[in-house]
């Protein structure tokens, strides 16, 4: 079967263990035990359970890298993300089921090249759009592991159904879960809700229907990268990106969206497409956002003698369309206050009509 690991030059650089750039599906299973078991020892540290201990933690962590992630190993620091000792595993997007069926009415012809963030998000998203292949985007490896022992799960049948899902589900190995309810550990009893916050019945539903569907995907390819390191096949479908709120400026700088937006270009044709979804946290509000591949002919947003010298060397122009966007709001202080995204600085679209009442002309809400 043609499934692969893909690691960011950062993350092979970063981590001891990590010694290629490429894994086949073959080798997987003693590459997740050795980062299992050097990030349990560091995450020993980073959680006060034991005291720290250089040589250790260097088993995990390069050296030269080590400095940054120690300095940084406070309560919910993204160093204690990259590390395995800060886990995002739940599924707090509300009812993403909703923004796929939107994406395949409103695109039901399309050769889709599937690409989403987190944990349960993938599955729905290959069940809902039949993709051609599937693309899994996560900075996190203890995400990536998870796949892989889900992976293992479907290989072996382990989802007939949603009831025999919730069995199977407990023999996943997740550790050092954010925010758990009971103290955080190298690893954690698995139940419905530690993998989905709500609609846990459906979420389980689609484990069972991926297990069925997984035959029809081409390739499947987990990328151990950050949003705009990741790697985008050149392609003549439709790229579709789930980026649920992972392009939020506490994840994603401008700096960083703009590359990502650059190297999904440059895997399409001068006049194809591609899809982004972004979803904010916690609720169900969400935006889409077409981009279309321009001539190369400086860079978006330059102009000038500045552009031309830029064009050589940074091809993949674009332009940004919104196709619909509800109002994005965020919890602050017990206040819901409203946001927008780094598309709305961007997009050509100025007075788009939101994605809710798109469903409900839809018939998707």
């Amino acid at each position: 079967e043609n499934e692969k690991l893909r690691i960011s030059d950062f993350h092979k650089e970063a981590f001891i263990p990590i010694t290629k750039s490429v894994y086949d599906y073959s080798e997987l299973a003693s590459f997740y035990e050795s980062m299992r078991i050097a990030s349990d020892n560091y995450c020993q540290f980073v959680h006060r359970r034991k005291p720290f201990n250089k040589g250790t933690a260097e088993q995990l962590i390069a050296p030269e890298h080590l400095t940054k992630f120690w300095g940084d190993r406070f309560w919910g620091s993204f160093h204690n993300l990259l590390s395995g000792c800060w886990n995002f595993y739940i599924m707090n997007d509300v009812r993403p089921f909703d923004d796929f069926k939107l994406i395949h009415g409103l695109f039901p012809d399309a050769n889709k090249h599937c690409y989403s963030v987190g944990l349960m998000q993938p599955y729905i998203m290959h069940n809902t759009l039949k993709c051609e292949d599937l693309n899994f985007l996560d900075v996190d490896w203890r995400i990536h592991y998870a796949h892989f022992q889900l992976e293992q799960m479907f290989r072996d049948a382990r989802f007939p159904d949603a009831k025999e899902a919730e069995k199977a589900i407990e023999d996943l190995h997740l550790g050092w879960i954010a925010f758990s309810p009971t103290p955080v550990s190298p690893r954690h009893a698995v139940s419905p809700a530690t993998l989905c916050r709500l609609n846990q019945r459906e979420c389980l539903e689609h484990l069972a229907r991926y297990q069925s569907n997984r035959s029809t995907l081409k390739a499947i390819t987990w990328n151990l990268s950050a949003l705009h390191d990741a790697r985008f096949e050149a392609h003549r479908g439709m790229p579709v990106i789930y980026l649920s709120n992972a392009i939020e400026e506490l994840y994603t700088s401008k700096q960083q969206f703009d590359q990502l937006l650059r190297r999904v270009s440059i895997s399409i044709p001068v006049g194809s497409s591609a899809l982004f979804a972004y979803h904010a946290a916690g609720t169900d509000e969400i935006g889409l956002y077409l981009l279309t591949r321009t001539p190369d002919e400086g860079v978006p947003g330059e102009n000038s003698a500045k552009s031309a010298a830029l064009a050589p060397s940074a091809p993949g122009n674009y332009s940004v369309q919104t196709i619909c966007r509800d109002r994005y709001h965020r919890a602050n202080t017990g206040r819901l206050l409203e946001y927008t995204t780094y598309f709305e600085k961007i997009s050509s679209t100025h007075a788009s009509k939101t994605c809710s009442a798109l469903m409900r002309q839809m018939n998707i809400r």
